[in-house]
């Protein structure tokens, strides 16, 4: 072989200068496109924990406000007793023979003629009651809906906005976040 084949075979395996530049300059593009890719999941992940710490916290507040409505309710329930000359003495059946009336279905239909009755704090704490009890169950989007809708009958917009809120923080897809969302709108 001469020195003009051993040439040509060298600067074969040598790439070239524009070769490496275009190289280079893709390997910057796509080195901005992962810091940009890994910039907005960051944000993401941002917006994902603020929301979680804002559902959290709405559950806090709607606990404590189901707390001081089932006060109330029991204060009421001993002046009306007083006024009635009643003295409040719960009436609970022997365990045994007590039926189960927590089963979804039960709670479910007490808070619905609650609501359907215009009883809307017995409603709200019906329907809390199955939130509390079966936070899976597939009525828990309507009962949200429900104590929002209740608390507007009583006039209590902001509390109503919190229940609201909360199911479309919780099931935003759902029909009754719809209903939230167009109801939100008007109050």
């Amino acid at each position: 072989m001469g020195i003009p084949a051993i040439l040509i075979l060298l600067t074969g395996c040598y790439p070239k200068t524009e070769g490496l530049d275009e190289l280079y300059e893709r390997q910057a593009t796509l080195e901005a496109k992962i810091d940009k890719l890994s910039e907005d999941l960051e944000n993401g992940m941002s917006k994902i924990d603020r929301n979680i710490d804002r559902v959290e916290s709405n559950q806090l507040k709607l606990a404590a406000e189901i707390q001081n409505m089932r006060e109330k309710n029991v204060t009421l329930k001993r002046k009306i007793d007083k006024v009635a000359g009643k003295k409040t003495k719960p009436k609970n059946p022997p365990a045994a023979a007590k039926p189960s009336k927590n089963t979804p279905e039960n709670i479910y239909s007490r808070a619905v003629a609650s609501y359907n009755d215009g009883r809307f704090e017995d409603a709200i704490l019906e329907y809390q009651k199955l939130i509390d009890a079966y936070p899976r169950d597939k009525k828990v989007p309507e009962a949200y809906l429900k104590q929002g809708l209740a608390l507007i009958n009583l006039g209590r917009k902001k509390e109503a906005r919190f229940f609201l809120n909360t199911l479309i923080d919780k099931y935003p897809n759902s029909r009754e976040a719809e209903t939230a969302r167009e109801k939100l709108k008007t109050i």
